[in-house]
């Protein structure tokens, strides 16, 4: 099981109005993720926004009854990128964490990402399905080998090391917000960062997680589609000077 080995708030030296760790969540009709997801978050979150893009489902709903505190705000563009950057410019945390709202990604694997950023000094950590401990019980086969080749391409294009590019469980300092400054609106905004912060004075890493089936919705995700537009934005990063 998960720990938290350090005291949060005293490793980032805040006074007691500030808030340490913030969580963004991008939505669209995931209500019973979000069921899932609300009700395991470990306690040192403390501040939750959702940006919902035109949900037709319970989301409001379950968001009210579970967590009253939690700021749900309509998204206003359009993308799983425009809804995380939206989130992340409302966020208060010195920690900020990004996760999808389809109750596939464990909580508590937070805790590992802080005891990375916190214990030992990272910036950014992305989840990794593919480390050593992580690993999903969603992936079929071909879902496995289409992560393992898109990963593989990702890498050589723009020099990177990760092990699950397109794993969307992140956290990292606040320090790194202006590195998502015109990065992309859509799926690809994770790998875009990614690519960025590779490239970068920051020191990054990755922490193992595990992957549950995704509880009810759809997944907004097309293989193909959004597999050409990854690897594009990537040629483009690499030739950025």
């Amino acid at each position: 099981m998960q720990h938290l080995n350090i005291d949060v708030r005293a490793a980032l030296g805040l006074q007691p109005s500030d808030i340490a760790v913030s969580l963004v969540v991008p939505t669209h009709n995931e209500a019973r993720g979000l069921r899932r997801l609300l009700r395991a978050l470990p306690s040192v979150v403390v501040e939750i926004i959702i940006v919902d893009w035109a949900s037709t489902d319970d989301t409001r709903d379950v968001v009210s009854y579970i967590r009253p505190d939690a700021l749900l705000v309509e998204q206003t563009g359009r993308g799983k990128g425009s809804a995380i950057k939206q989130g992340l410019a409302l966020a208060k945390g010195h920690i900020l964490i990004t996760c999808d709202g389809d109750g596939s990604m464990d909580p508590l694997d937070m805790l590992d990402a802080l005891n990375m950023l916190l214990g030992e000094e990272f910036d950014f950590v992305k989840g990794s399905r593919c480390k050593p401990g992580g690993g999903s019980s969603d992936f079929t086969r071909w879902r496995a080998f289409g992560n393992n080749v898109l990963t593989w391409c990702a890498n050589q294009i723009a020099d990177m090391s990760w092990t699950d590019i397109t794993y969307g469980f992140n956290a990292y300092h606040r320090r790194v917000l202006p590195v998502t400054e015109g990065l992309a609106d859509g799926f690809e905004f994770e790998i875009q960062l990614a690519a960025r912060l590779s490239r970068s004075e920051f020191k990054i890493g990755e922490f193992t997680s595990w992957e549950s089936p995704r509880v009810g919705g759809e997944s907004k995700l097309n293989s193909v589609r959004d597999g050409l537009r990854i690897l594009r934005v990537l040629w483009h990063e690499r030739q950025r000077p």
